[in-house]
């Protein structure tokens, strides 16, 4: 007997914006599995007072998982790990700042972009509900609340909602 296979499309979550991914029981009959993917981050922020920047590029979630629930509606709980490629772009002006009367002000003097590759990763948990049959449609919604150990390439992500479509087999 073969543990059971699933191929499916999730939309934000782990794979931040869109993926796919293939998830898979470790044997015949076991709630524990695990899930690997390829999804594609883009992410734009704007601030006043330091330009804007964007950031996007492929990633691959990666997680163990398990399942609890006797029949085909699941609870689903898991743990991973999500690391990416990504491009950042910065767009931001530089300032002249001069005193007059005691009162600072900055004047805009040249406008910089910067663009560069780069890595990065986050930790993630899982808590939601699966609709797995032994084989045919599959579902799956829930939240993916987001964490990561600092450094230079830690991406900061909050908590955030995911639904998937795909098949068991």
């Amino acid at each position: 007997m073969k543990p059971e296979r699933s191929v499916y499309l999730e939309l934000l979550g782990a794979s931040n914006i869109v993926g796919v991914n293939f998830d898979s029981r470790f044997k015949a009959g076991s709630p524990w599995g695990y899930r690997v993917g390829l999804g594609y981050t883009y992410s734009e922020s704007y601030n006043m007072f330091s330009g804007s920047s964007y950031l996007k590029g492929p990633d691959i979630p990666m997680e163990i998982n398990y399942l609890l629930g006797k029949k085909r509606s699941k609870l689903d709980l898991g743990f991973g790990l999500n690391l990416g490629y990504y491009t950042e772009k910065y767009k931001y002006w530089e300032y002249e700042w001069t005193e007059t009367e005691g009162i600072f002000h900055g004047e805009p003097t040249q406008e910089v972009n910067a663009k560069h590759k780069t890595w990065g990763y986050y930790f993630f948990g899982n808590i939601g509900y699966r609709y797995q049959p032994k084989q045919g449609f599959l579902f799956r919604a829930g939240i993916n609340p987001a964490f990561n150990l600092g450094g230079s390439h830690a991406v900061t992500k909050g908590i955030f909602p995911y639904v998937s479509f795909g098949y068991v087999f």
